[in-house]
C-alpha cells in the first residue's frame, strides 16, 4: 500500500467534506449546543474548578452521548454510498490505485472531517469553562475529549461499515439512524425495562451494556474522570466492584474494538461490491 497515495486520497476526501453542507451543519450544532451547554451547567452549578466541572461533566455526557455517535454514524454512512450513486467511485477505481487505497483513504479523510468538528466544538467549550473559572479542570476535560474522540471513531467505523455495502445514501442513512436510536432509547430504556421485567441479575444487565458502545463510553468516563456514581446504574456499580481497577483498561479495549473490527469486515463487503 503506498502511503503517498493513501494520503492524495484522505486529502481529497477531507476537503470534499468541508465543502458539504452536513459538515457545515454539524459543526456549527456541535458547536452552539456544547458551548451553551457547558457556560449554563457551570452558571447553575454555583461551583468553580474541578468540582464545578464533574458536576458538569456528568450532565455533558448525555449531550454527547447523542449527538456524537449520530454525527459519527451519518459521516460514515455517507462517505463511499455517496460517490457510488454518483458513479465517482467507479472512476477512482479505475486508476491506478488499489481497493486497499481507497478504502484506507476515505476512512482517513472522514475521520479527520470527525477530528475536526469535535475540535472546533471542544475547543470553544474550553474555552467557555476557563471564562467561568474552570480552568483548572482542563486536564480532565482533555481526558474527556480523548475518550469522546474513541466513541466518535468507533461510530465512524460502524456508519464506514454499512457505506461500504448500500447503494443508496437515503438507505445508508436510514440504517444507521435507525441503528443510533437503538443504542440511544433501547440501550438504556430498554435495559432499564428488561431488569424491571425480567428481574435481571447485576452481572447479567453488565454484559449487555458492555455491548452497547455508548454505554461502554458512559461508564468509562465516569470511571476516568470520577464523577457520580449515581449515572452508572446498578450495571456500572456492579463493574466497579467486580473489575475494580481492571475495569478501565477493559472498558477502553471494548471501545477500541469497535473503532478497529467494522474495518476489515467493511473492506470485504467492499471488494464484493465495487471490485470488479
Amino acid at each position: 500500500m503506498d502511503r503517498s497515495v493513501v494520503m492524495a486520497i484522505a486529502v481529497r476526501e477531507a476537503r470534499g467534506g468541508l465543502r458539504n453542507r452536513w459538515f457545515l451543519l454539524y459543526a456549527a450544532t456541535f458547536v452552539v449546543l456544547i458551548v451553551a451547554f457547558a457556560w449554563v451547567a457551570l452558571a447553575g452549578s454555583n461551583v468553580a474548578g474541578q468540582a464545578g466541572f464533574g458536576r458538569t461533566a456528568a450532565g455533558l455526557l448525555n449531550l454527547l452521548l447523542l449527538m456524537v455517535p449520530l454525527i459519527g454514524l451519518t459521516i460514515g454512512a455517507q462517505t463511499l454510498v455517496a460517490e457510488r450513486q454518483d458513479r465517482t467511485l467507479d472512476y477512482l477505481l479505475a486508476q491506478p490505485v488499489s481497493a486497499a487505497e481507497v478504502f484506507v483513504g476515505k476512512y482517513l479523510g472522514a475521520a479527520a472531517l470527525m477530528a475536526l468538528i469535535l475540535a472546533i466544538g471542544f475547543g470553544w467549550a474550553g474555552a467557555a469553562l476557563a471564562l467561568r473559572g474552570a480552568g483548572g479542570s482542563l486536564g480532565s476535560f482533555g481526558v474527556l475529549i480523548l475518550l469522546t474522540t474513541l466513541l466518535a471513531l468507533g461510530m465512524l467505523s460502524v456508519g464506514y461499515l454499512v457505506s461500504s455495502v448500500t447503494r443508496q445514501t437515503s438507505a445508508a442513512l436510514g440504517i444507521v439512524v435507525t441503528l443510533w436510536l437503538v443504542l440511544v432509547i433501547v440501550g438504556d430504556l430498554g435495559l432499564m425495562g428488561s431488569a424491571l421485567v425480567m428481574g435481571l441479575r447485576p452481572d447479567s444487565l453488565l454484559a449487555l451494556t458492555l455491548v452497547n458502545p455508548l454505554d461502554t463510553y458512559k461508564l468509562v468516563s465516569v470511571q476516568i474522570l470520577q464523577t457520580s456514581l449515581e449515572v452508572l446504574g446498578p450495571a456500572g456499580v456492579y463493574a466497579i466492584d467486580r473489575f475494580g481497577a481492571r475495569l478501565t483498561p477493559v472498558l477502553l479495549a471494548i471501545e477500541a474494538v469497535w473503532v478497529v473490527l467494522p474495518l476489515p469486515i467493511g473492506y470485504w463487503l467492499f471488494k464484493r461490491t465495487d471490485v470488479h
